[in-house]
This record gives C-alpha cells, structure tokens and sequence, in this order.
C-alpha cells in the first residue's frame, strides 16, 4: 500500500508542473529550451515527509526514468538531482528532445519554426500575439518568418511554469479569453500561470515566440 501511494506521488510530481506557493521565479518549476535540442525540466513542489520518503521517491523516480529510457534510449532522459530542503522538493530531469519532454510527462509540447508550427496544425493565425511592448500583433505581419522560433506548450489548471528559451522571447500570446496568465519574464523568459482550480479541465496552450 506504501508503495503505491509513493507511485502516486512521484507521478504527481512528475505529470503535474506545480509552484510551491511563492513568488519569487526560482521557487516555481521551469522548463527550459535548449539550442541543441534539448530540454532541462526543474520540477518544485511541497514536500510532506509524513506522507513520502525522500530516498523512496528518489528510487522510484529512478525506476521511471529506467523504463522509459527502456523503450526510447538510454540518453532520452536523465534523472540529474532530486533533493529536498527546508520543506520542498527539487527535481531537475533532462531530456534529450522535446518529444521526450511531451511523451514523459504526457503533455504537449512543440518547438520549431514558425513554417513548421502551421505545417503541424496549429492554428497560428488565430493566435493574438503581443511584444514585449505591449503592441498586439497577427502572425501574417511577422517578419523574417526562417529566423524566428516558436515553443508551444500545454499548461493545466492550478499550474504555474517559468519557460526558459535559448534567444530573445519577441512576442507572447494575449489570453484574455483563456483564463490564462502569460507574461514577459526578462529577455529569454515567460512565466505562465493557469489560476483555474478545476482540475478537470483541459490543457490550454502558450504560443511563445523568440529568435
């Protein structure tokens, strides 16, 4: 029975991006984008030591990792440190593509240009952009197309994530009708927040794009 509920916690930990309760952009989990391809994913959250043991968590987060890299390699995905301290827990995960972010973590996740984003189906020119400026902008107008870069990614009710790409972020998706909190963060960054307490709810996307 112990174990089970200790598999319960580390898929919560893991499928779940959740903040553990604090402002400040370090304590809230991230996922950031890597020129090579890659993908670093800090996971923060709330450690209850009566409920899991840390070493526990730490074996079956390990025991994961193993059979997913079982079925798709052995460098698909690194479990690099999980450790604890006062009171939360960090986890960082590296994964060697954004295919193995999304199919690890069962979320949706698209990096690529902006041709490839429409060629995949996304429905870009329906996306309200904004500059960092605050001037909206359709897709049609952005120029230099080959140059910019667009990450797609699926956020849940009661998330919170720092998004952390390898250029300059130029534009964002406005979210009036989402429910959706999506803002600048520095050059490279942006936080996106998802207040809905409903826990049913569907995913809604974020549409970042940088260069």
């Amino acid at each position: 029975m112990q174990k089970v509920k200790m598999a319960l916690a580390v898929a919560a930990v893991f499928c779940v991006l959740t903040g553990c309760g604090q402002n400040s952009e370090p304590d809230i989990s991230s996922v950031s984008i890597n020129k090579d391809g890659t993908v670093t994913h800090r996971i923060v959250g709330g450690f209850e030591q009566n409920y899991y043991d840390l070493e526990e968590l730490r074996s079956l987060a390990e025991e994961r990792v193993s059979e997913y890299r079982a079925d798709r390699g052995e460098d698909s995905v690194t479990l690099s440190s999980i450790e604890e301290k006062d009171g939360t827990i960090y986890i960082q995960l590296d994964y060697a593509t954004q295919q193995d972010y999304s199919s690890f973590n069962h979320r949706e996740m698209f990096v690529g240009t902006l041709e490839d984003a429409v060629d995949a189906g996304y429905p870009l020119e329906t996306v309200p952009f904004v500059s960092a400026d605050g001037e909206p902008l359709e897709i049609g107008y952005m120029d230099d197309w080959d140059q910019k870069q667009i990450a797609v990614i699926a956020t849940k009710p009661s998330e919170e994530l720092l998004v952390k790409t390898y250029g300059k972020v130029l534009y964002i998706n406005q979210c009036e009708t989402t429910g959706l909190n999506v803002a600048f963060s520095g050059k490279a960054g942006v936080r996106i927040s998802y207040p809905a307490q409903d826990t049913d709810g569907e995913s809604v996307f974020s549409y970042i794009v940088f260069e």
